[in-house]
């Protein structure tokens, strides 16, 4: 064969090869690298509200079971290769609680949190950006809660994101390697 006709058929597949560059997500799929590092920015935040939010000078018994993550929502690695369609669902029932109540009308308006407040609003942000990212809507719903309830409900609920925030990054962490490693395959 002509060695100018290889060479051009070698720069014809590079350039269609070079073309198709990497793959191209559908408006549907999930960039789960996005997710990974709002999820890494909401355990950050929650951390710093962890380590400032006071307990509350009395004690009072939280009743209300939290939306957390549990062991049958199956977000262990093996869980999440088979399926993660049950453990993102949980995740995303508990970004709209918490976006709920570190928004703007949540627990942090009311006096007893409200030196929190902005904190907690930049908390709802990444929550809702989160909820977004996963293509879930954001629900501006209004928190009515118990005056006396509120100095509570403050810590309670950063306790509680602190360690949803844990688990969610770890989560969006491992679903954002295998989309690495899928995307390597490609190449």
């Amino acid at each position: 064969m002509n060695s100018s006709l290889i060479l051009a058929l070698c720069v014809a597949f590079s350039a269609l090869w070079s073309a198709s560059g990497s793959p191209v997500r559908t408006a549907g799929e999930v960039n789960f690298t996005e997710c990974k590092a709002l999820s890494i920015k909401l355990n950050e935040m929650a951390r710093h509200l962890y380590n400032t939010v006071e307990s509350p000078k009395t004690s009072s018994i939280i009743d209300d079971p939290p939306v957390s993550i549990r062991p049958i929502d199956t977000c262990n690695p093996r869980s999440l290769l088979d399926n993660r369609e049950t453990c993102q669902s949980r995740i995303i029932l508990a970004l709209k609680n918490y976006t709920t109540i570190f928004h703007k009308n949540g627990v942090f308006k009311n006096s007893a949190c409200s030196k929190w407040r902005a904190r907690a609003n930049e908390i709802a942000d990444v929550t809702g950006a989160l909820l977004r990212m996963l293509k879930e809507p954001v629900v501006d719903v209004p928190l009515t809660a118990v005056d006396w309830y509120d100095n509570a409900l403050c810590r309670d609920s950063v306790e509680r994101l602190y360690s949803f925030s844990i688990i969610s990054a770890r989560v969006f962490s491992f679903l954002a390697s295998q989309e690495a490693q899928v995307e390597m395959k490609q190449c």
